[in-house]
């Protein structure tokens, strides 16, 4: 099914493919310790398992149907490393402010009631250490899915994202509803699980109307990424016949917590008004295999630009009716340093 090789085999099959301007994908799944290498192979390839990587207005799909699958054990030398964090200064960004006042300023007159807006930062740099930076990323966020990929038109992208967009396999389907943030001392308000429930009801919506099935829903729980703590949702459905994967894969992406509800009006908002093309950032990645699906929204995300020199950062908040445009902002800023702490570069 897969081949096992050294850490160092396997960062010296992504140095060749990266040369040979090859696709390629290297990830670690949330709490496991096996890293696994997946590049592309234009040979007769039965396509029986591969990666897809889809960016978030769905004008491209990135494939990547490997030959062979190559593996390896996370080295505890990576757990033992003490790793310094990054910082730097964000200036403050009125254009944003703005932005996220113009969105309350809808949501009060009923155009819709969430819209999660984004915004991207860039940042130069001389050298980027991705070995580094991909073992960083694993030590700090052992609950998150971490990925590192290269397509030749789109460049590297490094990210580790906590949040599950499906996972099915036969009748048995999983998502999460992972919306409201808070960091350091703050307590849960009104406004953010509120902003978690719009998300709920739109899975369940969803659901309910377009399938048979039962519904399960765990309790809602507290997961953290860093300083930073999401409120999670895991919700199951089983189905009462196998549905059509990818069907509900389209109409599941892009969900509230990444977009807004309802979905037609936040997202000709944020395609009007954000001001740049999300790219990738809030797209999926993920696996498919011929029974099973299993993608990840892309959060927390990076993309590092060789020949420009340039690392972009992206990162967003959820605006509802009780947002508060400086702490909207400031949950921005920290999302953005959550990825820029962990990054090797000078």
């Amino acid at each position: 099914m897969y081949q096992k090789i050294s850490i160092f085999s396997l960062y010296k099959k992504i140095i060749k493919n990266y040369w040979n301007h090859n696709r390629f994908v290297i990830f670690r799944k949330p709490n496991e310790n096996q890293v696994f290498f997946y590049s592309h192979s234009d040979s007769d390839s039965k396509e029986e398992k591969f990666f897809i990587i889809q960016d978030f207005d769905h004008n491209y799909t990135i494939k990547i149907v490997p030959k062979k699958i190559y593996c390896s054990d996370i080295q505890k030398s990576f757990v033992r490393k003490s790793y310094e964090k990054n910082s730097f200064l964000l200036t403050d960004s009125l254009e944003y402010k703005n932005l996220i006042k113009k969105a309350i300023e809808k949501i009060r007159k009923g155009y819709f009631k969430k819209v999660v807006l984004s915004r991207s930062i860039k940042i130069s740099f001389h050298s980027f250490y991705w070995k580094k930076t991909f073992q960083k990323l694993i030590v700090s966020y052992p609950n998150a899915l971490v990925s590192l990929w290269y397509d030749i038109r789109h460049g590297f992208w490094i990210g580790c994202t906590p949040e599950l967009l499906m996972q099915i396999h036969k009748r048995k389907f999983k998502t999460v509803a992972l919306a409201g943030t808070i960091w350091n001392k703050y307590k849960w308000t009104k406004k953010e699980k509120e902003e978690h429930q719009i998300v709920i009801k739109y899975i369940i919506h969803l659901l309910k109307k377009n399938y048979n099935g039962s519904i399960v829903l765990e309790e809602t729980k507290t997961v953290k990424m860093g300083h930073l703590k999401h409120l999670e949702t895991p919700i199951f459905f089983y189905f009462s016949e196998e549905p059509d994967y990818y069907e509900i894969l389209n109409k599941l992406h892009p969900t509230p917590s990444i977009c807004g509800a309802p979905k037609k009006e936040s997202l000709d908002f944020i395609q009007k008004h954000e001001g740049y093309t999300r790219n990738f950032y809030t797209g999926y990645i993920g696996i498919v295999n011929r029974k099973s699906m299993e993608f990840y929204i892309h959060l927390r995300c990076a993309r590092i630009k060789e020949d420009k020199k340039e690392i972009t950062l992206y990162a967003g908040s959820g605006i509802t009716i009780d947002s508060d445009i400086d702490r909207e902002y400031l949950e921005t800023k920290n999302k953005v340093q959550n990825i820029f702490s962990q990054l090797f570069f000078k």
